[in-house]
């Protein structure tokens, strides 16, 4: 009796054991099944995605390929050239509201020149010159290096130099600050001609340069 009642109850809990592992491994597969689902939209959506920025890219190569290479403009030199009537005109009035290269005779019969903004402010000086044709050059010269020149500090602590043409910012001997323009090949062509008590004035010059990068240029009478 009691040995009946023992075999029933193995027989059962055997029962529930063999459900429940069949109940575990349905589970299991659906759960499978699933994630097999979802990988396979995964990369259905994924393949959708790549075929449709294809179709994208393609006329975006193909007009890329059509248009032709924009040739890189050559650097512009200084602007036009105007005789002045007078001495005076050269420095004080050459052209109103507009910038301006004033070229000089020295004393010894060289050559300089000024840069002059649009209020006819000195804003620079060259250096000095043996010819009028080396002096054009040295205008020339401004024109194509000033707008593509970087800015050095060398009032910092920790000075980044800076590849040529560049403007070097300094302290003169009276801690001013000031500011010279080297051209590509280091030469220094240009020179403010008076100290800064902000630094940022003498940026605002340096950026007077550029702008008047491409100014007219006067030159003293009888000069060509």
């Amino acid at each position: 009796m009691f040995g009946f009642g023992k075999k029933k109850k193995l027989a059962a809990e055997k029962a529930a054991a063999e459900k429940a592992a069949a109940e575990k491994a349905a589970a299991e597969k659906a759960a499978a099944e699933k994630a097999a689902a979802e990988k396979a939209a995964a990369e259905k959506a994924a393949t959708r995605k790549a075929t449709a920025e294809k179709k994208t890219a393609a006329p975006k190569a193909e007009t890329a390929k059509k248009e032709p290479a924009k040739k890189a403009e050559p650097a512009k030199k200084a602007g036009t050239v105007k005789k002045a009537e007078t001495a005076q005109e050269i420095t004080e009035d050459a052209v109103k509201g507009k910038g301006q290269f004033a070229v000089k005779r020295t004393s010894d019969g060289r050559y300089m020149f000024n840069v002059h903004a649009g209020n006819t402010q000195i804003i620079a000086s060259s250096q000095i010159y043996s010819s009028m044709a080396a002096c054009r050059n040295g205008i020339n010269s401004v024109g194509v290096n000033a707008p593509l020149a970087a800015i050095e500090d060398q009032t910092l602590s920790s000075v980044n130099e800076e590849k040529c043409p560049k403007f070097q910012i300094y302290f003169d001997k009276s801690g001013k600050y000031r500011f010279n323009l080297l051209a590509a090949n280091g030469q220094n062509i240009l020179a403010c001609t008076q100290g800064y008590t902000q630094k940022s004035s003498c940026k605002n010059g340096i950026k007077s340069v550029i702008t008047n990068a491409q100014a007219t240029i006067v030159l003293p009478n009888n000069e060509d």
